[in-house]
């Protein structure tokens, strides 16, 4: 397992750019970093995020997650967030693999193997990485020197690994992403709703609704899932994509603000400077190039 390990850090460091996990032609992302990072705005979308080495925190208002080397960090929501990078420095420089969560292919995989619907759980956890999963990383990140190669294998090499995690004991963590009348699934169809809907206003019953839950249910099992309520989720989402806008420096503020659905400009700002810090104008990411979304 050692020498697995190693030789998976060391491919890490050669594919990886440093602070940029960009989308890998295997379909995956690479994260590398050599210190410790102040806190970054992303949106988690379902995935596999395989540590192995160095750690990190996401930050959802007062619910701090931590995690590190050799955990397995699964996420089920479309999920705004804040998160640093907390242990790592030239030696020993944070390392992950992030993997996108096929849902076909969980649905195929559940099916062939008649795996049981499972309680509910919290937007994100973190279980030890499965051993199983080592091998097929490894050869996953051994295709990304040739793109062909991972072009026709990539495939299969994340099916064995969502496989592998289903498997193992932290299966039950994935099986409620695919159980259509599952809480998670309809908590999840709400964050979607909000996340292509970002400058529409939100109606907590209308989304209770389509939830086919009470107003009570649905904010009560909507909070257990994401620590924060509709209302304040639906903000997050808003202040996320205007900040995603704000580094293509094409945009003004102004129009920036109404295209996440605010009707006054300083009520944006006020409310994204709470967020974030920094007023929208003055927000240093308006001086960088726009980066993909990742974990």
């Amino acid at each position: 397992m050692a020498g697995t390990l190693e030789s998976i850090r060391s491919l890490i460091a050669k594919h990886a750019v440093e602070s940029d996990p960009r989308l890998s032609p295997g379909g995956i992302r690479l994260h590398l970093s050599r210190s410790p990072s102040a806190p970054v705005p992303i949106v988690f979308e379902p995935m596999l995020y395989l540590v192995f080495q160095g750690r990190k925190q996401i930050v959802l208002d007062d619910w701090i997650i931590d995690y590190g080397s050799e955990d397995l960090v699964i996420t089920y929501l479309d999920l705004p967030a804040l998160t640093r990078v907390t242990e790592a420095d030239r030696t020993r420089p944070y390392m992950a693999v992030e993997l996108p969560l096929d849902l076909d292919v969980l649905v195929d995989l559940a099916t062939d193997m008649r795996l049981p619907p499972v309680a509910e759980a919290r937007a994100v956890s973190v279980r030890p990485l499965p051993e199983a999963v080592l091998d097929p990383v490894l050869r996953l990140l051994k295709l990304l020197g040739s793109p062909m190669d991972a072009k026709i294998l990539a495939d299969g090499l994340k099916r064995e690994i969502t496989y592998r995690v289903l498997t193992s004991p932290q299966g039950d963590s994935l099986l409620q992403l695919i159980n259509v009348e599952g809480v998670a699934r309809r908590i999840r169809s709400s964050t979607e709703w909000m996340r292509h809907h970002v400058d529409a206003p939100v109606d907590v019953g209308t989304l209770a609704n389509r939830a086919g839950m009470s107003v009570t249910s649905f904010h009560r099992h909507f909070k257990a899932a994401t620590g924060t309520t509709p209302v304040e989720y639906h903000k997050r989402v808003r202040l996320h994509e205007a900040r995603r806008l704000l580094t293509g420096e094409v945009e003004t503020v102004s129009r920036i603000a109404t295209a996440v659905g605010y009707a006054s400009p300083s009520q944006f700002s006020r409310d994204y400077k709470r967020m974030f810090g920094t007023p929208p104008a003055a927000d240093p990411l308006r001086l960088r190039p726009p980066r993909e979304r990742s974990g």
